[in-house]
C-alpha cells in the first residue's frame, strides 16, 4: 500500500499540466481570432464569458497536494542523524573521560614508582652508612681489644719497678699542670722531690738519665724567684685600711687663731707679762714656712671624700693587677696613689710611712717567671715506651 500512494500524485500532476497547456492554447487562439476578425464588443464579451469558466477550472486543477510522506521521511532522517550524532558525542565524551582517568592513573602510578625508587635509594644509602659505621666500630673494637691485650700482657709481666715508674710519670705530669695553673713553684717542687725519692726506691741504673733530667728540673724550680702575691695583697689591704686615719691638709691660720683666742682668755697679771704677750703676738704676725710641694687650695668635704675614694680605687686596681701579674698597671696604680698622698694629705709620720711603703711595693715584681720542667716528663715517657715495646715483642715471640 505504501508503494501505490505515490503514483496518484504523479497522474494528477500530468492531467494538471495537460489542462494548463490547453488553457494556454485557447488563450492564444482567442487572441489571434480577436486580432484577425476585429469582432465587436458583444461577441468579445460572450467569448470572454465562455472562456472564463475554463480558466478557473484550470486553476483548480493546477493545485498540488502537500507531500507528507517526504516530510515525515525527512524528519525521521534528521532525527536519526541527530540521534547518531548525540550517541557519537556521548561515546566521544566517555572515551575522553576514560582517557583522562587513564592518564591521571598513569601519572599517579609513575609518581608512586618514582617515590618508591627514591625511598629505595635512601634506604640503600642509610644501609651503606650503617654498614660503614658498624665497620668503623668493629675496627675500633679491634684496636681496643689489641690495646687491652697489650695492657694485660704488660700487667702480667710488670714488676714493682714498673708500677713505681708509672706512678713517677703521673706525678711529673701533675707537677707540670700545677705549675701552669697555680703559677707557683712550691707545690711542683715538692712533687718533683717526691718523684726523686721514688727513683731512689727503684734503684735502677737504667734510670740515671731520667734522674738527671729530674735533677735539672728541681734545680730550676729552686732557683726561680718567688713572688709573694699573698703578702703583697694583704699589705695593700692594710694600707687601704690605714687611709681613714690620715688627715687631709687644713688651713694653718685656723690653729693660730685658736691659740690666740686661748691666750686671750687669761688676762695678764702684771705689766711685764703684758709686754711679753704683746711682743709674742707681734712676732707671730710674721711666719716663714718652707714647703717642698706646691700650695694646693683647700678641699671641701665632698672633694676630700672623692680623694679618699680615688685612693681606695687605685689600691684595689693594684691588687687586681697583682693577681693577674700585670706589672705595668700595678706599678702605675701605686705611683698614682703615692702622688695623691703627697698632694692632699698632711705629711706626718703616718703618711710618710705609707708613702715609703707604696714606693717599695711599686718597685717589686709581680710577674712570676716559670721554668720549663718538661724534661723529666719526656724522659720518663721515653723509658715507659721502650719498656712497653720490649714487653710486646716478648709476648709476640712467645
Amino acid at each position: 500500500m505504501t508503494e501505490k500512494k505515490p503514483a496518484a500524485p504523479a497522474a494528477s500532476d500530468k492531467s494538471g499540466s495537460a489542462k494548463a497547456s490547453s488553457s494556454v492554447a485557447d488563450k492564444s487562439s482567442s487572441v489571434k481570432s480577436s486580432a484577425k476578425s476585429g469582432a465587436t464588443e458583444a461577441s468579445d464579451n460572450k467569448a470572454s464569458k465562455n472562456k472564463a469558466p475554463n480558466n478557473s477550472a484550470l486553476d483548480r486543477g493546477s493545485k498540488k497536494p502537500f507531500p507528507w510522506f517526504k516530510t515525515i521521511l525527512l524528519l525521521l532522517l534528521i532525527a536519526a542523524l541527530a540521534g547518531s550524532a548525540w550517541f557519537g558525542w556521548m561515546q566521544w565524551q566517555q572515551r575522553t573521560v576514560l582517557a583522562d582517568g587513564l592518564q591521571s592513573s598513569l601519572i599517579a602510578f609513575e609518581d608512586k614508582v618514582e617515590r618508591q625508587q627514591q625511598a629505595t635509594i635512601r634506604a640503600g644509602q642509610q644501609q651503606s652508612q650503617t654498614i660503614k659505621a658498624l665497620q668503623d666500630q668493629l675496627y675500633s673494637l679491634r684496636l681496643l681489644s689489641n690495646r687491652q691485650a697489650e695492657q694485660i700482657l704488660t700487667l702480667g709481666t710488670a714488676t714493682r719497678g714498673d708500677w713505681l715508674l708509672a706512678e713517677a710519670a703521673y706525678l711529673v705530669r701533675l707537677a707540670n699542670q700545677r705549675l701552669q695553673v697555680e703559677r707557683s713553684v712550691d707545690n711542683p717542687l715538692a712533687i718533683l722531690e717526691s718523684v726523686d725519692s721514688i727513683f731512689v726506691q727503684i734503684n735502677d741504673p737504667e734510670l740515671l738519665a731520667v734522674r738527671n733530667a729530674l735533677a735539672i728540673d728541681i734545680a730550676a724550680l729552686r732557683m726561680t724567684e718567688k713572688v709573694d702575691r699573698e703578702g703583697i695583697y694583704l699589705e695593700l689591704q692594710a694600707i687601704s685600711s690605714a687611709l681613714e686615719a690620715l688627715s687631709i691638709l687644713e688651713a694653718h691660720a685656723n690653729s693660730e687663731v685658736t691659740q690666740l683666742e686661748q691666750g686671750a682668755e687669761q688676762p695678764p697679771n702684771s705689766l711685764a707679762e703684758t709686754l711679753e704677750r704683746f711682743t709674742e703676738k707681734f712676732g707671730n704676725l710674721i711666719v716663714l714656712q718652707k714647703r717642698q710641694q706646691p700650695i694646693e687650695p683647700l678641699l671641701s668635704r665632698a672633694e676630700q671624700t672623692m680623694v679618699r675614694q680615688n685612693l681606695y680605687l687605685l689600691l684595689e686596681q693594684a691588687q687586681s693587677a697583682l693577681l693577674r701579674e700585670e706589672q705595668g698597671i700595678y706599678s702605675n696604680s701605686l705611683n698614682k696613689a703615692e702622688t695623691l698622698l703627697r698632694r692632699y694629705f698632711q705629711l706626718n709620720s703616718e703618711s710618710e710611712a705609707s708613702i715609703a711603703r707604696l714606693q717599695t711595693l711599686a718597685e717589686r715584681s709581680v710577674s712570676q717567671l716559670l721554668p720549663d720542667i718538661s724534661g723529666s716528663q719526656n724522659a720518663i715517657q721515653t723509658v715507659l715506651n721502650l719498656r712497653h715495646s720490649s714487653a710486646a715483642d716478648e709476648g709476640a715471640e712467645q
